[in-house]
């Protein structure tokens, strides 16, 4: 791939990364509550806005970073290698950040590294591409960053997705922190969040 097949990143770099970060780190704190995008960067397919804007932001040289299949392309590759540094890891197992359809969540989460009792920070984080949010059906949320509690519905989630964030939650100090990451917003879902399933 030539330089002149790569999309361009951030318009301002150094600054637009630096606000998508705070709008990831508050989407963090605040479990559940949906986030527009401060700033936007063009899209290679198949990806979506979020999931660039969280690439492009927490991506660098020392975290690898693994693509579902689906995802997965020379141009999506050149262009992480080329804005951030970061290499493409193979091997799930070793990857610290994890790109994948929503529909993939239940298989992917059962391959992250959920860190070590010694060193749980060095678990990895699951971005999950969303249609949308505010779908039917979705979890009541509890825990730090919320209030008391909160309704979540990000589209194209299953109950055995649902099943497996559960778990994730039971793993706590250990497990996966998880960013949804939709067109123009994203979400989050901490290890440290409490899940209750809803009726559709």
């Amino acid at each position: 791939m030539s330089l002149t097949d790569l999309a361009p990143g951030f318009a301002d770099p150094v600054r637009d990364a630096a606000v998508s970060f705070r709008t990831i780190l508050d989407a963090m704190a605040r479990p559940g509550d949906v986030k527009s995008l401060p700033v936007t960067a063009p899209v290679p397919a198949p990806f979506n806005a979020a999931a660039i804007c969280v690439a492009l932001s927490l991506l660098d040289p020392d975290t690898p970073y693994w693509l579902a299949p689906d995802l997965r392309n020379d141009r999506i590759i050149g262009h992480f290698s080329f804005h951030t540094g970061a290499p493409f890891e193979a091997d799930i197992h070793k990857a610290q950040f994890a790109f994948f359809p929503v529909a993939d969540l239940a298989r992917v989460m059962k391959d992250l590294s959920i860190g070590t009792d010694e060193y749980p920070d060095r678990s990895a984080t699951a971005i999950a591409l969303v249609p949308g949010f505010d779908s039917a059906g979705g979890v009541r949320l509890a825990g730090p960053g919320i209030e008391t509690t909160c309704d979540f519905a990000p589209g194209g989630m299953t109950t055995d997705a649902w099943n497996a964030l559960e778990r994730n939650a039971m793993l706590f100090p250990l497990g996966v922190d998880t960013i949804f990451a939709g067109p123009d917003s994203l979400a989050a879902i901490p290890r440290s969040t409490r899940l209750t399933q809803l009726e559709a």
